[in-house]
């Protein structure tokens, strides 16, 4: 009845047998009856959502014309191959999990997912959709097994780039990083807004720095217009288990199982020094604030913030959050940044245009600052090679009470949250730190939970 009273209007189609949520199949003759009423409307279709069993014939409801159809999702309970070409000419968004399908026969999208798939596409059959599809906004690629890099680009025979003028949002995620490489090398994408890729496990062959540098054209790609209105971040998380680089909505991020235990460190460095040579030169002089998260407070971190100095010399807000679970001694830091370092056979200080520090400990922990920080700004403010300090913020810190009053007096604004200032600290707890940075790394002290809370703002102690 609802068929016969919708006369010509465009319909929207949903078939279930349950299978995809784990339940038995529907009787044969259920779905046969439902082809026998639906099908003869099939060129009335507009969205259509496809959840079945991977073993039923699916021909039956694939094959039918689907000539006016805009939208497909389909969603299996095991892998298959459906090789007949689709009869969608009109399909812009397409869903696909579990399922490969004649790639080549689809085109003209602007709308790609594609989840769990063991059989396919390969990377050449997604090149070749992708080419076919130059409107395409929104493409998602996930557990995709067999994506082999199946089509080479190299220097002497270079492939032709995916011009994708339109594309907003790209993400991957748990795919062979060699193919994927080539592929992030070959998307051109101006209006790309959001990119995410995640990794959470090593691929016996798996190449980190390359992915990391591929992805990076992306993550450090001119800024869209809607990024000029505000100062750009560069965003990094790097330990034991995670290395995530962001800037935006634009991030990579490698999980739990990537990093082999021996060269792990060097494996994040590179993979970071990677995807930071790629971005766009017009972001050495755009990225004004760099923030470092749950990162060891020890060469590691020393490493990065040397390598950032390189990339982007005109950072003007450096903030840094400790490891969690771990208290933490912001000297060795602080000794970095004020010392002149050794970079390309060139006496440096580390961030020059820098006039805003901030030094966090996360919850659970403490952070001891003692005095070098205030010889930090008292450095800088008298110094014709770098900017003068204007704002430091602590937070989760012990202070020795001279050392905040000589911050306060020398600062615009001095900000300190969940912070205890002492009158009593031992003396000797500076030196017990050695003078010389490189030993400074390793160096251990013992903390206690901050328990009070001041703040100080423009010379007021509230």
């Amino acid at each position: 009845m609802i068929l016969v009273k919708s006369k010509t209007q465009p319909l929207s189609i949903w078939y279930d047998d349950r299978t995809y949520a784990g339940y038995h199949s529907l009787p044969e003759e259920h779905i046969v009856s439902f082809i026998e009423l639906i099908g003869p409307s099939a060129n009335r279709w507009e969205f259509f959502d496809y959840r079945a069993s991977y073993s039923v014939e699916h021909g039956r409801v694939l094959g039918l014309p689907l000539d006016n159809l805009r939208t497909l999702n389909i969603l299996l309970s095991a892998n298959i191959t459906y090789s007949t070409a689709l009869r969608a000419p009109k399909l812009k968004s397409l869903d696909v999990h579990r399922c490969s399908l004649n790639w080549h026969s689809i085109a003209s999208l602007h709308r790609l997912e594609i989840d769990q798939n063991t059989e396919g596409p390969d990377l050449a059959e997604l090149v070749a959709v992708l080419r076919a599809s130059p409107d395409l906004e929104w493409l998602c690629v996930s557990r995709n097994w067999p994506m082999t890099a199946t089509v080479h680009s190299d220097s002497l025979y270079p492939l032709p780039p995916i011009f994708l003028p339109k594309l907003q949002r790209m993400a991957f995620s748990k795919l062979p990083v060699d193919s994927l490489s080539i592929l992030l090398d070959l998307i051109e994408a101006p209006n790309l807004h959001i990119f995410d890729h995640h990794m959470t496990y090593k691929w016996t062959s798996d190449d980190f720095p390359r992915i990391f540098g591929s992805a990076g054209r992306h993550i450090g790609a001119e800024s869209p217009s809607s990024y000029r209105k505000s100062p750009i971040r560069l965003d990094i998380r790097s330990n034991g288990e995670t290395l995530r680089i962001r800037v935006g909505d634009r991030k990579i991020e490698l999980r739990r199982f990537g990093w082999e235990e021996a060269n792990g460190r060097q494996e994040r460095e590179a993979s970071l020094r990677a995807a930071l040579a790629r971005f766009h030169p017009n972001l050495r002089s755009a990225i004004k604030t760099v923030t470092f998260k749950n990162t060891p407070w020890n060469d590691e971190v020393v490493g990065y913030l040397r390598l950032i100095h390189t990339q982007f010399p005109k950072v003007e807000e450096l903030v840094l959050t400790g490891p969690d679970g771990v208290d933490v001694n912001v000297e060795p830091i602080v000794e970095t940044i004020s010392w002149e370092q050794k970079i390309n056979n060139w006496n440096e200080i580390l961030f020059p245009c820098m006039t805003t520090l901030r030094l966090c400990a996360t919850q659970r922990c403490s952070m001891w600052c003692g005095s070098s920080i205030l010889r930090l700004v008292e450095g800088r403010a008298h110094s014709a090679r770098t900017e003068s300090l204007k704002v430091v913020g602590l937070e989760g810190c012990r202070i020795p009470a001279d050392t905040a009053e000589g911050l306060k007096q020398l600062l615009q604004e001095l900000r300190l949250s969940n912070t205890e200032v002492e009158d009593n600290i031992a003396s000797e707890a500076d030196s017990s730190f050695p003078a010389n940075s490189n030993e400074a790394i390793n160096a251990e002290t013992e903390v206690v939970t901050s328990l009070g809370v001041l703040s100080i703002s423009g010379g007021r102690v509230e």
